[in-house]
């Protein structure tokens, strides 16, 4: 039965020693459980399926397929997110609550922004724009670009997909081509700003 430790760590755009570090092992070890010379301890497995993001399964050879890939999400994206599932290793599915910026479990039990970790997001259906993974940018980094990508924070899903989009910084405001306007002192509050290559992990 082939083993799928390589696929799964070249799936995350790892390199051997980037992943040996991360798995707390050598280069050569890795090497050798990838060239089915040897077979990680199932602690060593766990930790493979965490890092990976994959079932236990998938990477023993039980699984044909890998899951949908989760991408990693920037804490800072959140507000943007609202309403939105997001996946968490630790709690799993939360739903993304921006106004009183919390994740609530599916218990109902909610945990705080800054208490949740390492978040994921799914890749967006095709009926559904994809959003932003990466760190938006600061307040005094606006001014450095002539153009954003502009996400408003709302919890109104169909204002959000009409006004996200490319806009042109100005002085004290950034537009877009419809003449909408987002004023930088409502920065964080009512928009977030992100430079180029923001979908693409």
């Amino acid at each position: 039965m082939s083993r799928n430790y390589k696929q799964a760590r070249q799936f995350h755009k790892l390199k051997v020693i980037q992943a040996a570090e991360l798995l707390g092992v050598s280069q050569p070890t890795l090497s050798a459980w990838e060239g089915e010379r040897k077979s990680p301890s199932i602690d060593s497995l766990e930790n493979m399926a965490n890092l990976y993001d994959v079932t236990t399964d998938y990477l023993l050879g039980r699984e044909e397929t890998a899951p949908d890939p989760l991408v990693p999400l920037s804490p800072q994206t959140l507000p943007v997110l609202d309403g939105k599932p997001v996946w968490s290793a630790a709690y799993g599915w939360m739903l993304v609550n921006a106004i009183d910026k919390l994740l609530i479990r599916s218990d109902g039990n909610t945990i705080s922004f800054a208490d949740s970790g390492k978040l994921f997001i799914m890749p967006p259906p095709f009926s559904e724009g994809s959003y932003p993974y990466k760190q938006p940018l600061s307040r005094t980094e606006i001014e450095d670009y002539a153009q954003i990508w502009l996400e408003p924070i709302s919890p109104d899903s169909d204002l959000q997909s009409e006004l996200r989009g490319w806009y042109l910084v100005k002085e004290r405001f950034v537009q877009n081509e419809y003449g909408n306007r987002f004023y930088l002192d409502t920065y964080g509050f009512k928009w977030l700003a992100f430079c180029s290559e923001i979908f693409e992990p």
